[in-house]
């Protein structure tokens, strides 16, 4: 465990970038974290993220979806701006920064894909129908749909399945980090997939249970359970 017994009780969405854990509590608060003692400082105004539904870090900036818009925040700094012209955003499913873009998937199953100055484009519509997590490693996008992993190349929409059809069925969350995705089950057993879809369990089968929010930072795999929050190596 790192830091205090339950100070993370109100932890909703968690990320790390640059040697820093990031976190919104459910008033919608930011608040930075020491990895190394699990300090942490409250970050802008109180209540700045109410509304959360995506929360993504890409290039020293943290990208929110909260009710319909996209924002852009510095960290550093606390300032916050709208991306593009707002709204459009209420109904995305899943969103992941891939090399400076980030990139996000609608329910229709279209791929979008927006810049840094929030111009939003038309990559792909309809090939994504049915996907529940996306997360963006080694130059191609990650998504689970209707139980099965794929990857695609964002650059000319190739893609491939890996690993058995149907294996990815009870996964509840998919991050990437280190090279790998991790993967938690409802049965709260935590997985960690190769690039070529070989998976190996982390620790004890169901030992995530209380599993709530998780993330990479420094090559480390960090999990808020049970309202505490532990760094597994």
């Amino acid at each position: 465990m790192v830091g205090k017994e339950g100070d993370w009780k109100a932890t909703v969405d968690m990320v790390g970038m640059d040697g820093f854990l990031w976190s919104v509590e459910a008033d919608g608060s930011l608040y930075k974290t020491d990895p190394a003692t699990g300090n942490f400082t409250q970050v802008g105004e109180k209540g700045s993220f109410t509304k959360l539904k995506h929360l993504e870090a890409m290039d020293h900036l943290l990208w929110t979806v909260e009710g319909d818009t996209l924002y852009k925040s510095d960290p550093a700094t606390g300032k916050w701006e709208k991306s593009g012209e707002g709204g459009g955003w209420g109904k995305t499913v899943a969103m992941a920064g891939l090399n400076g873009i980030l990139y996000s998937i609608e329910p229709d199953g279209s791929l979008w894909k927006t810049d840094k100055s929030g111009n939003d484009t038309l990559v792909d519509k309809g090939d994504f129908k049915g996907c529940t997590d996306l997360a963006g490693m080694d130059g191609k996008l990650w998504t689970i749909e209707n139980g099965n992993l794929y990857w695609t190349d964002p650059a000319n929409l190739k893609w491939a399945q890996i690993g058995k059809e149907g294996e990815f069925n009870n996964i509840s969350v998919m991050i990437s980090g280190s090279g790998f995705l991790w993967m938690l089950d409802n049965s709260g057993t935590m997985y960690r997939v190769d690039p070529n879809g070989t998976s190996t369990v982390v620790g004890d089968r169901g030992s995530y249970g209380q599993t709530t929010v998780l993330t990479t930072l420094n090559g480390k795999l960090w999990t808020v359970e049970g309202g505490s929050l532990y760094k597994t190596s």
